[in-house]
């Protein structure tokens, strides 16, 4: 990730083309599924099994497209299965990619899927109703209409289908796997052949403790943010008041919002015996904790854990996110929503009486603590359009940015090379 953290990224950048062509390899797939799903006989399948199969893929295609635009703007839209031997298409504007799937969801996707309480366990990972709501308004956030994206996570909301796990550090072991929170995860089987993840971490202690790994580093700015238990900053803040009487330099871990200790590994994480965690040092004084296990026990095939795509915490705040922008001023559903995330955890209540402005910003701090390292981050200032200089100002010595390269990524050279008619309409800005 350094070239585009230091603004160098190019369209042969890896990360670049292995995006592009992992979501494009879902959305043939997908429209394969949609087609050929049509043509099995009446007798073989159900028409409602039919069409919630279809729903299903269009559910994958629709949130691999939610990501494609988010990234690179204006893409190549396939609505339909395409051939080894057909031309590919040139890149549909943005809003008209989202004014399909919009419409697409609500149509087709929506109607013919289940409520998450109506799908048995045996067949759990399958898409629900909530999710394809979900990411409705995820695009309709996406295209900046407030009202019909508050709209979209209200009714998640109002059908009681979901509620918060009650214990928020143990939601990301397998404890916490198809829980009341997940509206859509992807299963993991450790150990199988090719069904394993390698997200997950698992620290062996009997082993010597190792430097954390310096591509997967908490940054100092992250952990500062993190309020004391009472609500106060650890130093004076200004939307936040006043530093926090609970806050002592020489045990900066204490008395904080428990969701830094659940997310991060510090200097103060020792197992039962007394062992450090990490061995920590003066470049590496943190390690992500979220998603790891102390265990003696290795996976040769990738682990078992789940990953969680999108959970009700994430409902709840985007609400709250989409009903403030469309008020003038927050109303009581706002603060309702980002309490319960808050509640979760023991945290403080909202302080009455926000502007619309300050409720933004505690929205989007709130979602900065409650989604550390769930690849959220990135999405929401890229979303917000300060994706640029919150990365700067987090850290100046390392971070730069610059427009209009910042609002969206190049197109791979290979499919540049490959497409004659994205050629034709020309790269990117910046490119």
């Amino acid at each position: 990730w350094l070239p585009f953290e230091t603004d160098t990224h190019t369209p042969s950048a890896n990360h670049v083309t292995s995006f592009w062509t992992s979501f494009y390899r879902v959305i043939s797939r997908a429209n394969e599924v949609i087609e050929k799903v049509t043509e099995i006989p009446g007798d073989g399948i159900g028409e409602e099994s039919r069409l919630r199969i279809s729903a299903e893929a269009a559910f994958l295609r629709a949130y691999a497209y939610h990501d494609l635009v988010a990234l690179y703007g204006n893409v190549p839209l396939y609505k339909a299965a395409k051939g080894a031997f057909d031309s590919p298409e040139a890149a549909t504007p943005k809003a008209a990619v989202i004014a399909f799937f919009v419409s697409d969801l609500e149509t087709n996707v929506i109607p013919n899927l289940p409520l998450a309480e109506e799908i048995p366990s045996s067949e759990r990972g399958r898409i629900a109703k909530g999710a394809a709501q979900a990411l409705l308004g995820k695009f309709l956030l996406l295209d900046g209409n407030w009202e019909a994206a508050a709209a979209a996570f209200w009714d998640i909301i109002a059908s009681e289908s979901y509620e918060l796990y009650p214990d928020y550090a143990e939601l990301f072991t397998q404890a916490g796997e198809f829980s009341s929170e997940s509206l859509f995860e992807i299963n993991f089987v450790g150990s199988a052949l090719d069904q394993g993840e390698s997200f997950s971490t698992q620290v062996d202690t009997n082993l010597a403790t190792v430097v954390p790994s310096v591509f997967w580093l908490p940054i100092r700015d992250l952990v500062d943010s993190y309020l004391a238990i009472d609500g106060k900053p650890i130093r004076t803040h200004e939307l936040y008041g006043s530093a926090s009487p609970l806050y002592a330099n020489n045990r900066p871990f204490e008395n904080r919002d428990p969701r830094l200790r659940a997310n991060l590994y510090t200097s103060a994480d020792i197992t039962p015996g007394g062992k450090q965690v990490w061995r920590f040092n003066n470049n590496n004084n943190f390690a992500v904790k979220k998603y790891s296990t102390i265990t003696s026990q290795q996976y040769e095939n990738g682990g078992p854990q789940n990953y969680y795509v999108i959970r009700y915490a994430d409902v709840l705040l985007l609400y709250a996110e989409a009903q403030n922008e469309a008020l003038a001023s927050p109303d009581q559903s706002v603060y309702q929503a980002v309490n319960a995330v808050r509640d979760r955890v023991g945290m403080p209540h909202l302080p009455e009486g926000l502007n619309r402005d300050d409720m933004r910003q505690y929205i989007r701090d709130e979602r900065r603590w409650e989604f550390a390292f769930e690849h959220q981050r990135y999405f929401d200032l890229k979303r917000w359009g300060i994706l640029g200089p919150v990365s700067v100002a987090a850290m100046p010595e390392k971070k730069a940015y610059s427009e209009p390269r910042i609002f969206n990524w190049p197109y791979p050279l290979t499919e540049i090379d490959r497409n004659p008619a994205l050629r034709a309409q020309g790269q990117n800005d910046g490119y």
